[in-house]
């Protein structure tokens, strides 16, 4: 440990100078803001040039792209050729259709988890480069864009809602006007951790409101959020757009889990890890 007379030169009671525990404070927090555009989100390799959704060749190869083996109504993967899952086959989903990038797994999985929990604000335009190039392949034609609210609490403990920060690149990519506070959470429902299909549906009822009802009336809506798991959340938002007045709903994420059965818990990491973090 430094003496009196060392502290008075400027060192830290650790031996460290202020000066330098300030770069070192300061180069922390900018890697949590900003990323190299010529450095892969996924793994930090060098890329030859910047690329649209920040991933080098490698991390994609790894990653599931969403193409046509899908549900046609939630966008999930389907494990046969049939055109729809049998959760939305079997239940009412409200939106009109949601579309992923990727598979909720692997490297989809590292980032989202990143910019969710992990403070990685950055992560964010990459992502929604991915997202809207999913919105332009789907022929979406939409108005408007809303993010998936956060309840009050949840987001003043995490410090911002990661469905807005998406929310708002994607608006500013397509140049479509973004709908704040139209549409909020107005109860914290419980996690939704190891809850079927049913409960999920139950626990989510109710938990969202639409506030401005005029800035939806006859709108064609694209609702983001960053992971559809059995699409329980989505169609709850689309249900109360609807009810407002809303001419479609449309919903577009970064990831989709796989097809989970209707009889089975499904295990959602994240709101665990959610949890965790408290």
């Amino acid at each position: 440990m430094k003496t009196g007379t060392e502290a008075k030169r400027g060192y830290g009671v650790f031996g460290t100078r202020r000066g330098d525990r300030a770069k070192i404070f300061f180069r922390k927090a900018r890697s949590l803001l900003y990323v190299d555009r010529c450095v892969c989100v996924g793994c930090g390799a060098e890329l030859p040039q910047s690329v649209r959704g920040g991933l080098c060749s490698e991390c994609l190869s790894r990653s599931i792209a969403l193409g046509s083996d899908i549900c046609a109504k939630c966008g999930r993967i389907v494990a046969n050729e049939a055109d729809y899952c049998d959760t939305c086959i079997n239940r009412d989903r409200h939106f009109e259709k949601a579309r992923s990038c990727f598979v909720y797994d692997g490297v989809p999985k590292k980032l989202i988890y990143g910019l969710k929990f992990g403070g990685k604000r950055y992560l964010a335009p990459f992502l929604a480069e991915s997202m809207t190039d999913r919105y332009l392949d789907e022929n979406y034609d939409c108005d408007c864009v809303i993010a998936v609210p956060l309840s009050e609490k949840r987001k003043k403990k995490r410090g911002y809602n990661q469905s807005e920060l998406l929310a708002e690149e994607i608006s500013g990519q397509l140049k479509l006007p973004l709908l704040t506070g139209a549409l909020e959470k107005i109860r914290d429902n419980k996690a939704q951790a190891k809850l079927r299909v049913n409960e999920r549906e139950e626990n989510v009822r109710g938990a969202y409101e639409v506030k401005d009802k005029a800035a939806v009336k006859g709108k064609r809506i694209l609702v983001v959020d960053d992971v559809i798991t059995t699409g329980a959340t989505a169609s709850e938002v689309a249900h109360m757009l609807y009810k407002a007045k809303a001419r479609s709903v449309k919903v577009l994420t970064y990831a989709s889990t796989r097809y989970t059965a209707p009889s089975e818990n499904i295990f959602d990491e994240e709101d665990v890890y959610e949890d965790e973090m408290v």
